[in-house]
């Protein structure tokens, strides 16, 4: 049942029915995860997108597949499917060890001009989370974002570049309170 609604094209408002009703039977989700890791169909993509929105909400119940959603990343060659697995690994705490191997796919998607502006941005947030209690990581993805050629990319990757500067820079303005 749970394939064939996720087969049909999804709205938004389906998402949030979809995410109530995990949150109602948390035992579907196993069955959502599942669907959304093991198939390329428009179907596990209509499953990310919702785990993506229970990442948001209930980050618990993805954080045991940390390393499954980073193997699957790492692996994966459609961007849609990228962009919404950078969301759910944004939204999750990060572990300890650090997961070098997240951080290097990071460093390598930072500016890429083959990726999608979305992937480009969660890559740069995403580092920046990674590096965050580490000062010669903050160090190296400074220095990255501050090389990096503002006209060679899009508005949105420009203004992630900012707000990550000013907050590996110690500086603060009205939207970006730390």
């Amino acid at each position: 049942m749970l394939q064939t609604a996720l087969c049909n094209n999804i709205r938004q408002f389906s998402v949030t029915q979809f995410v109530r009703e995990i949150e109602q039977k948390y035992e579907l989700f196993h069955t959502l995860y599942y669907i959304a890791m093991n198939d390329d169909s428009s179907a596990a993509n209509h499953a990310l997108l919702v785990c993506e929105k229970l990442s948001e909400k209930h980050p618990s119940l993805l954080v045991p597949y940390y390393d499954e959603i980073t193997e699957r990343l790492l692996s994966s060659n459609n961007e849609t499917v990228r962009r919404l697995l950078l969301s759910i690994l944004f939204n999750l705490p990060i572990p300890t060890p650090l997961p070098i191997h997240l951080l290097n796919y990071c460093f390598d998607h930072l500016f890429n001009q083959q990726d999608s502006i979305g992937v480009q941005t969660l890559c740069i947030k995403l580092s920046y989370l990674l590096c965050q209690n580490h000062t010669e990581l903050q160090q190296e993805l400074q220095v990255k974002l501050k090389n990096a050629e503002p006209t060679l990319y899009s508005a949105g990757v420009q203004s992630a570049i900012r707000s990550t500067l000013r907050k590996l820079e110690g500086k603060t303005n009205k939207r970006n309170r730390q």
